[in-house]
């Protein structure tokens, strides 16, 4: 812990008081440094990344306050928050329901920080190089000197949760993917470099996540039909010699299953071993998922219309988990806004989610130096992540600032497809001074 505090406060001092450029860099990678704990300094501390330092930093940035074009998601967003509240007047845990609202505005003021900042062309996709080295670096120092911070000690990742770590990773990936104003002999190892870190990461549905993302980048991209022909074929003829040589690849996992979590969970999912360390807490998730599912199918109606109440999932964890975080218990976060805030809750989460889905396409149409493609070739994989990592009680953390940074990279194709719109030329957005 003593480790993870003092990088805190570094990163904190940085992104506080140092040129913009460089604050944006230091709470990215604070975002890498989730101090999950009931103790309340701890908890202080969180608060102040997620909410009070925001704050501080759309402040220094006010200069580049305003909006030309209004869009859907943020006022779904703000609709949902404010249900959120009211569904927290029949909660069981009303702190924690009180600490989701501010969750939830936290990520909407660190979303306005991003898109300011991008307006000062202090956030661009260049950034991604000292991000992606800073991050690299703060998962070797806790592997090397505080494995055992947050446990999981096989597994690379920073001083946060391995999943959202590498939902952070896919993130990152995505930006060096397909950022075309990052010149090709930095993409592709950064790209290979962030791809080997989710390996060793070990996650399962973020490895997923980032073949999902890849394919999606591809099938976008610019690239000319014969070769998307050429790698879908390869695909298919490297799919079928797997399965032809099944018996030899699943003795191959199996000898590797010991030292390896994917092959572990390879393992145990072929030979159906549910208890097995490979599929992690599958079983426990599983099980939640089941319980959600039976509790909103014997739902009344007004529980299906209007939900069970914010932070209520807790409940579902009756012998489960011990003391579990009532905004954290049930992963699925799907799942959870249909329990918690029903049919009402659902339709606002599925606006939002929709309308950047909606906002990612259109940028990408209409601009041609690809600030939209990676919030579009994450996308997919975000959906499949939301179905097994929080990100709604997430503020300030390494999944919901990932995800944020893409939405904010966006915005850049919006405006300048509005300068092309108003008769000024489209141009890739130079340096400020920090």
């Amino acid at each position: 812990m003593t480790l993870a505090l003092s990088l805190y406060a570094v990163l904190f001092l940085v992104a506080a008081f140092a040129p913009l450029r460089w604050s944006l860099i230091a709470y990215l990678l604070l975002s890498t440094i989730d101090l999950v704990s009931a103790n309340t300094s701890v908890g202080a501390l969180n608060a102040a990344k997620a909410i009070v330092l925001p704050a501080y930093l759309l402040w220094r940035l006010r200069d580049y306050a305003g909006h030309t074009k209004t869009i859907l998601a943020p006022f779904a967003w703000g609709a949902l928050i404010v249900y959120v509240a009211v569904t927290g007047a029949w909660s069981l845990y009303p702190i924690f329901a009180l600490k989701l609202v501010g969750h939830m505005a936290g990520s909407l003021l660190i979303c306005l920080v991003f898109l300011r900042a991008t307006k000062g062309n202090y956030l661009e996709p260049a950034i991604v190089l000292p991000v992606t080295g800073g991050a690299l670096v703060l998962a070797t120092l806790r592997s090397l000197f505080a494995p055992s911070f947050g446990g999981e000690v096989e597994r690379f990742k920073s001083f946060s949760s391995a999943q959202s770590f590498a939902a952070f990773l896919v993130a990152l990936y995505c930006v060096a993917l397909c950022s075309k104003s990052l010149r090709v002999a930095i993409r592709l190892p950064l790209c290979g470099a962030l791809a080997v870190a989710l390996m060793f990461n070990g996650s399962r549905l973020w490895i997923l996540g980032i073949v999902i993302s890849t394919l999606v980048a591809l099938f976008i991209s610019n690239t000319p039909a014969w070769m998307k022909i050429c790698i879908a074929g390869f695909a298919i003829v490297a799919l079928a010699l797997a399965v032809a040589e099944g018996g030899l690849i699943l003795n191959f996992v199996a000898r590797e299953a010991p030292s390896n979590r994917i092959a572990a969970a390879i393992n145990a999912g072929y030979r159906g071993d549910s208890k097995s360390y490979g599929l992690g807490t599958y079983r426990l998730r599983r099980e939640l998922d089941v319980r959600a599912l039976d509790a909103i199918s014997a739902s009344t109606i007004g529980e299906l219309v209007f939900g069970h109440g914010t932070s209520n999932s807790a409940e579902l964890a009756g012998g489960l988990a011990h003391n579990p975080d009532p905004n954290r218990i049930l992963h699925d976060e799907w799942l959870r806004v249909m329990y918690e805030w029903g049919l009402v809750g659902t339709l606002l989460w599925s606006i939002f989610f929709g309308s950047i889905a909606l906002y990612a396409a259109q940028g990408m149409r209409n601009e041609a130096w690809g600030y939209s493609k990676p919030l579009f070739a994450y996308l997919p994989a975000f959906a499949l992540g939301l179905a097994g990592e929080n990100i709604i009680a997430g503020a300030g953390n390494d999944v919901s600032v990932g995800f944020l940074l893409l939405v904010a990279f966006a915005s850049v194709s919006h405006r300048a497809s509005d300068r092309l719109w108003n008769g000024a030329p489209e141009a890739i957005p130079v340096h400020a001074a920090a």
